[in-house]
């Protein structure tokens, strides 16, 4: 009896895993993680960014709105004054900062570095050389606009003169700074209304661009969403996707 005990308590003592099938299951299990974490990062990432680009439209075209009740509508904003044109930042000073929640506002400060979708250095944007205002708002983005005359931030379109900013998700300090990625072009067009950028400088009339042109151009100016343009129409594509960062985006 005292035998057949021992021998049965030697096999419960035998059932279980191997130290070498316990290294070979967690080898199994880091390789599976690495292969897929770095996916849902990207895909948690991409997520994120187009749900603060579009509570952040909606902030500031709440912002317009709530100007148009008390300053009449945008076409008649004074986006040019006795034939002079105004200074994009008195527009934004007059019709737009008294209905967004800004914490912090700076005149001509430092340059700016910003990037284009292939990492390569933005260096022809006005807008970027200092002779900007920066307004930070309570969420933490940043609004970037030129200092200079309407008509050079883009030129006149059509009969409507456009003022334009970049929107910087988590701050000119914070990384990537990269167009596409945390900063988007955006403006406010009398004709248009507050949109994200999607015309080249100059074009006149009204502007319809399919998704396709949106991506891949073509654009005077190298406008387009993609790793061999400028990344201006980048917060457009993603407007036009419903919000949402497709796989065929350039992230």
């Amino acid at each position: 009896m005292e035998r057949q005990n021992l021998t049965s308590s030697k096999r419960k003592v035998q059932v279980g895993f191997t130290l070498a099938e316990v290294l070979i299951t967690l080898g199994i299990i880091g390789v599976v993680a690495a292969m897929t974490i770095p996916t849902l990062m990207t895909n948690y990432q991409k997520k994120s960014t187009a749900t603060q680009l579009k509570k952040t439209y909606a902030t500031i075209s709440n912002a317009v709105r709530l100007s148009e009740e008390e300053n009449g509508e945008l076409s008649g904003w004074e986006f040019e004054k006795n034939g002079t044109s105004t200074k994009s930042i008195q527009i934004f000073d007059k019709y737009l900062a008294p209905y967004l929640k800004v914490t912090k506002k700076e005149v001509n400060g430092s340059n700016f570095t910003y990037y284009k979708p292939n990492g390569q250095r933005e260096a022809s944007l006005a807008i970027l050389s200092g002779k900007s205002a920066l307004y930070t708002m309570l969420s933490g983005v940043e609004l970037l606009v030129n200092s200079g005359d309407i008509q050079y931030n883009p030129p006149i379109i059509g009969k409507a003169q456009a003022s334009c900013m970049i929107i910087d998700l988590n701050g000119h300090n914070t990384k990537p700074n990269r167009f596409g990625r945390d900063a988007f072009f955006a403006c406010i067009n009398t004709e248009k209304g507050f949109t994200m950028h999607y015309s080249d400088d100059g074009e006149r009339g009204a502007v319809q661009r399919t998704r396709e042109q949106l991506k891949n151009g073509p654009s005077r100016e190298g406008y387009q969403c993609s790793k061999q343009g400028r990344g201006m129409w980048c917060g457009a594509l993603i407007q036009r996707d419903g919000w949402t960062i497709s796989k065929d985006y350039p992230w």
